[in-house]
């Protein structure tokens, strides 16, 4: 987690629960009853913890970052808890629901941590993963473009979405649904994608200190790309060669929710 201990410090600034987002996992969660325990595997700071708590929900919010801990918002719905998804200390067959939002790239053993969220999900329930594919992204794109780096360490991190998808079936034994998301142009979770609409963004420190791969860049190379960026706005190529995307209301870049319900 040496990652989010460097980026947690302002994490809260650009990192907000987007609603449309959370409801789309609420949906898929399929809650019926009261008083039902979820789980947010890789919670960070809580921003979807508080989501769900605030709709009467008892959350059991799992991290690993101490500074992401210590930025945490604490409400009696909320019960925090330092782990991995790897190692989750709770009791089998727990969990009404279980979700986990941009968090799965930094699990360490994908596997065993599916079969952890697994094994603390109740039998005939659900969980949803909200995870990005970046092997999916348009090598036209002006994201791909400028930040190419980026997109070739993050292809060979994160696993392919179909392959995640079988990961998931072999290990938890179930079915996945896969729900793509083309990404709105007004999102309040502000990831590494969601300035697809807003280039100038990228040259915001306090959006560029809030994304992981964008804050793990070595100091010269981020340099390098903001200044090309920059450079480029100003004089009209950036608008030349990319300007019809800001015709454009939702752009796909890889993101997906995979939905399994536990047999």
């Amino acid at each position: 987690m040496e990652t989010y201990d460097k980026i947690g410090i302002n994490y809260n600034k650009t990192r907000k629960v987007d609603q449309r987002i959370a409801s789309i996992i609420e949906e898929n969660l399929q809650p019926k009853g009261i008083n039902l325990k979820l789980l947010d595997v890789g919670a960070g700071t809580g921003n979807y913890s508080n989501f769900f708590s605030s709709k009467g929900y008892n959350v059991t919010a799992l991290e690993p970052s101490e500074i992401m801990l210590a930025q945490a918002s604490h409400n009696n719905n909320i019960k925090w808890i330092k782990g991995s998804a790897e190692d989750i200390d709770i009791q089998d067959n727990f969990f009404d629901g279980v979700f986990s939002v941009l968090a799965s790239h930094h699990f360490n053993n994908l596997q065993l941590a599916i079969s952890e969220i697994n094994r603390t999900l109740k039998s005939k329930h659900f969980a949803v993963i909200f995870n990005a594919d970046p092997s999916l992204v348009s090598k036209k794109s002006w994201l791909f473009d400028y930040f190419e780096i980026v997109f070739e360490k993050a292809i060979s991190k994160y696993i392919n979405i179909e392959s995640f998808k079988s990961l998931i079936q072999s290990t938890a034994n179930t079915h996945v649904k896969i729900i793509d998301y083309p990404l709105p142009d007004n999102l309040t979770d502000n990831f590494f994608a969601s300035g697809w609409k807003k280039p100038s963004l990228y040259l915001d420190q306090t959006f560029i200190s809030g994304i992981s791969p964008l804050a793990s860049l070595e100091t010269n190379t981020l340099n390098l790309i903001q200044e090309r960026l920059e450079n480029d706005l100003k004089n009209g190529t950036w608008n030349n060669k990319y300007g019809q995307i800001l015709e454009e209301n939702h752009f796909d870049d890889g993101y997906r929710f995979l939905i399994w319900q536990k047999p």
